[in-house]
């Protein structure tokens, strides 16, 4: 992840041939997370067949471990914004910890199945927490990069507003002049963020 670009008015603006790089580099990056979505995804799935068709785990029991374990995730990975900050990693933690809580203890009390497979459910419950979040978290982070590297040629708004910000601070004039002499008269929608960014701590 720390390849993915990070625009910084401090440097010269990329060129054209630059910014074709990062669209690609992205795309690579993404390709390797679906990759080991599946990967993940099958592994799981695989234990869960194995644990129904041992006579393990109900079929029942599996949907609802599986369910549980999926939702979490889904629910972790849009209410965190980045997995490094030491934080979201203690709630992604806990989250984990919970949902696997809740599904040993619904499976061995309420549902009646046996010790051993609901302690491996929710087992898998936590791993399907952890690993489907950070990797949910990645892949939205790679599509906002994507999104930042798209021109606002199409955006009457987003052109209004950096006019307005060039016009008002001489050096966000001459960043975007410096982009044009690159043959890029359009700045793209993460160089207008990062200019929105350079206002704000200027205040």
């Amino acid at each position: 992840m720390n390849n993915i670009y990070q625009f910084d008015l401090t440097q010269e603006p990329l060129t054209n041939l630059e910014l074709k790089t990062e669209r690609e580099k992205l795309k690579i990056i993404r390709k390797e997370q679906i990759k080991y979505s599946c990967i993940s995804d099958v592994l799981h799935t695989v234990i869960f067949i194995a644990l129904y068709f041992g006579q393990v785990l109900s079929g029942y029991a599996v949907l609802v471990a599986v369910g549980i374990s999926t939702g979490c995730a889904l629910i972790v990975a849009t209410a965190t914004r980045s997995p490094s900050k030491p934080t979201n990693s203690i709630a992604m933690l806990l989250s984990a910890i919970g949902a696997a809580t809740t599904v040993a203890v619904l499976l061995t009390i309420q549902m009646q199945q046996p010790l051993t497979g609901s302690i491996i459910a929710g087992l898998l419950t936590a791993s399907i927490v952890v690993v489907g979040a950070t990797l949910g978290q990645k892949i939205k982070k790679v599509l906002v990069s994507s999104e930042e590297l798209k021109s606002i040629i199409d955006d009457l708004h987003a052109q209004q507003e950096l006019k307005a910000l060039c016009q008002q601070f001489p050096a966000l004039e001459e960043y975007r002049q410096q982009a044009v002499s690159y043959l890029r008269p359009t700045l793209t929608y993460g160089e207008l963020k990062a200019m929105r960014k350079w206002q704000q701590e200027l205040s």
